[in-house]
This record gives structure tokens, sequence and C-alpha cells, in this order.
């Protein structure tokens, strides 16, 4: 996680917070396997592709909370569901 975030006090639901927490978990469990040299290099093969929508995931429900579009994406917080404005990442 980058050094510097700032809390929002914007929460996300409890289905939105298993929802992050069930794709956070796949994630996890996925291998960093890659179809091709492009593939790796570029997404970091399927690990990459499976932690990019968790980020995707987090960022439209933060959207979706009233928060507004930044660059780059959202943190969450899954101690107590709080997205995490993570700055320039």
């Amino acid at each position: 996680m980058p050094e510097t975030y700032m809390r929002t006090g914007v929460f996300a639901t409890e289905a939105e917070t298993q929802e992050i927490s069930d794709l956070a978990a796949a994630a996890r469990s996925t291998p960093v396997m890659a179809v091709s040299s492009a593939h790796g290099l570029d997404s970091g093969g399927f690990a990459g592709d499976a932690w990019r929508r968790v980020n995707e995931t987090i960022y439209g429900h933060a959207l979706a909370h009233g928060l507004p579009e930044v660059e780059g994406f959202y943190g969450f917080d899954p101690s107590n569901a709080e997205f995490l404005d993570v700055g320039e990442a």
C-alpha cells in the first residue's frame, strides 16, 4: 500500500464488503501464470488480472457511494469496510 492514504469516512455495505473479500480471496489463490510473455509483462498474468478486478470493484463501489473520480484507484480497509484515498498510486 502506498505510504500516504487518507480515510474517506465512506463505508462499503455488508454485501459490497463480502464481494470485495471474495474477489480478494480468489486473487490471493490465483497463480501467477500468463498465456504469453506479453500477458505476463503487461498485466502480471492471471494474478495481475485478478487483482485488477478487485481494484476495479472497489473503485466502482467507492464511486457509487459518492466519492469523486480519482487518478489511480481507491483502497479498502477490510477491518472496518472504509474506502481509502490512496492518492497518486
